[in-house]
């Protein structure tokens, strides 16, 4: 049996410290090296290649084409998500690291200012721009960052997908 391995209390609030110090203003079109964060090195620990990708070479080239990628090029980062934990089959694993992590958040970064239970229950730690979530979603716990207005619109989505299912 493998071991099932998740980051310990003061990792993860060593990583919630860091970010929310990130500047959360790269843009997406802009080289690999400006969007990486030397708060948080890359390290590759496997590799396994699962598809290959064929570019044909077909692009369009009409000029909607080429304002939309204009407009691509000047979005922003809304989201940074890391994974604290191993993925598991078996529900008590995530749920205890999650309690454990919320608890460790909640004396470093102080009172939650948004608790959603649920199966993919989530924490919030509201700043002026950007939001520190910690998530229990399926078999794994997240630590991320967002943007306010991305937060916002993930609950508009929620809220037209319940309207839809008839839950409200």
């Amino acid at each position: 049996m493998t071991q099932w391995r998740t980051l310990s209390d003061a990792e993860v609030v060593e990583f919630a410290a860091r970010l929310r110090s990130l500047d959360c203003t790269w843009e997406l079109g802009g080289t690999p090296m400006a969007r990486r964060s030397a708060q948080f090195p890359r390290q590759a620990l496997m590799i396994r290649p699962r598809w290959e990708l064929l570019d044909t070479g077909f692009k369009r080239t009409t000029r909607a084409a080429t304002r939309r990628g204009s407009a691509q090029d000047g979005q922003l980062v809304e989201r940074v998500q890391l994974r604290l934990t191993d993925y598991t089959v078996e529900w008590d694993l995530p749920l205890d690291a999650f309690v454990r992590m919320a608890a460790a958040l909640g004396t470093s970064l102080g009172a939650p200012t948004d608790r959603r239970p649920g199966a993919d229950a989530e924490i919030h730690w509201a700043g002026a721009d950007t939001t520190v979530v910690l998530r229990k979603a399926g078999s794994a716990v997240y630590l991320e960052l967002a943007t306010n207005n991305r937060l916002a619109l993930d609950e508009e989505l929620r809220q037209m997908d319940a309207y839809e299912e008839g839950l409200l």
